[in-house]
């Protein structure tokens, strides 16, 4: 018997895309239905990409996930309730107003947000759960979306291989209340208990752990930020975590999920110290030499300075090519193109790694799902007494996004402390080339804003 549909205002309130979250009709299930993408033909003969027609659309879905192909058996349950149905899967990389890097299954698009609810509320009545969504126009830059999530792929790669390295640093996460160290990412299939009211966060014990680095009683240092904030925590367990981001009709599903809604399961020891939780905490097994820690300076004090590197940045070819972008994007706009320069530093004793930040903005500035335009050009120049100043060749990195500045290896060279949280939630230790010494990410399947 179908379930009665939520409110309304619930149902426009939702923020997610989802996997099928209702009780089977009991039938024998019909074949599921296919869901390729059809090929839009033009006078010529040649064939535009599948996604035009559903530029502007308001798509109805069913499933999203960072790992293509996944999804069937929503499908197998959108063709058991006999509605109609045009399933296709598609990337939301293609468009501008959703978060990209993922592939959604989409139940049937419609012109009308009115009508697309109303197929929605369909849908929950026969037991699919499912979410809106404006596609909004195709994303002119494609190609740099979907290099970032080419580079989301190799980060993935060696965030694994990094793990491997016992003396490597790792990062620590807080989870219910207590404290866990990332371990290595799980190559089997697990039953996972949901360990929250929210379901947020999944678990399982694990008998030792299966990277074979660590064992009870193993003890390592943690630092934050800003420098050490515990010695010696003992490792007490093993567990198996997976903690991804599903979309938010995810928690509101009835009956309950029986399985995580996004992510990877991911290995991690049990410790026996208190962390705060978000709080970006990385470890390094007992004994390890502590790193030397930078303190953050805020704004540069001296004006001189802060304009001879506002000046530089502005130079830059990473700068040059965001302006460009920004004002052919103000101009399809009608709108201006605002640019905000800042300066922060951070300095050890007479060593100070300086920040200069140029922020370009197209009406709203928000680029997480690639609404409007908000893009950022960094200039990050390391100065130290009797060296040649070094300026680090990031070109991609994000001011917004460093934290901290640490030496870890007391080499006199410096790494970055990094927190992104696009496309998904990322820690990250990164030396002054770029080259990655930890990382640590938390799937996000939420395709929308």
């Amino acid at each position: 018997m179908p379930r009665s549909p939520r409110p309304l205002a619930l149902l426009l309130a939702l923020a997610g895309c989802t996997q099928q979250g209702g009780r089977e009709a009991p039938k024998p299930p019909p074949a599921p239905v296919s869901a390729s993408a059809p090929e839009v033909p033009v006078p010529g003969g040649k064939a535009l990409p599948p996604e035009v027609r559903y530029a502007r659309m308001w798509l109805v879905i069913v499933h999203a996930s960072d790992t293509p192909g996944e999804g069937s058996e929503v499908l197998t349950a959108l063709a058991r309730t006999g509605l109609p149905a045009e399933p296709v899967r598609l990337s939301t990389t293609a468009f501008r107003e959703l978060r990209p890097c993922l592939e959604l299954v989409v139940a049937k698009a419609f012109p009308g947000k009115s009508e697309a609810v109303a197929y929605q509320v369909r849908l929950l009545e026969a037991g699919v759960a499912a979410e809106v969504k404006h596609a909004g126009p195709l994303e002119a830059g494609r190609e740099a979306r979907e290099a970032t999530c080419l580079a989301a792929v190799e980060a993935h790669a060696a965030l694994v291989e990094g793990l491997k390295r016992r003396e490597a640093p790792r990062f620590v996460e807080s989870h219910v209340g207590r404290t866990f160290l990332l371990l290595g990412e799980s190559q089997e299939s697990l039953v996972l208990e949901p360990m929250d009211v929210r379901r947020s966060v999944w678990m399982a014990p694990a008998r030792e752990d299966p990277t074979g680095l660590f064992s009870l009683g193993d003890r390592v240092d943690l630092y934050g930020a800003e420098g050490p904030l515990h010695a010696g925590c003992a490792v007490k367990g093993f567990t198996w975590i997976n903690r991804g981001v599903p979309p938010v009709e995810f928690f509101l599903r009835e009956p309950p999920p029986e399985a995580p809604g996004c992510g990877r399961v991911w290995a991690f020891a049990e410790l026996d110290c208190a962390v705060k939780p978000g709080a970006p905490v990385f470890a390094l097994p007992e004994g390890t030499k502590a790193p030397v820690f930078f303190q953050r300076e805020g704004a540069v004090a001296d004006a001189e300075e802060e304009a001879m590197e506002a000046a530089a940045l502005r130079r830059s070819a990473r700068f040059a090519t965001l302006r460009l972008e920004g004002s052919e994007q103000a101009e399809r706009m009608g709108e201006a193109l605002r640019e905000e320069v800042e300066s922060f530093g951070f300095s050890r004793e007479e060593r100070r790694v300086l920040f200069t930040v140029a922020r370009l903005r197209v009406g709203e500035g928000h680029s997480v799902c690639g609404i409007d335009y908000d893009q950022q050009a960094t200039r990050a120049v390391v100065r130290a007494p009797g060296e040649r100043e070094r300026v680090l060749p990031q070109s991609e990195l994000a001011g917004e996004d460093v934290v901290g500045v640490l030496d870890l290896e007391g080499d006199g060279r410096v790494e970055l402390l990094l927190r992104e949280t696009w496309p998904a939630g990322t820690l990250r230790l990164v030396r002054e080339d770029g080259t990655e010494v930890a990382g640590d990410v938390v799937e996000n399947c939420d395709c929308g804003c």
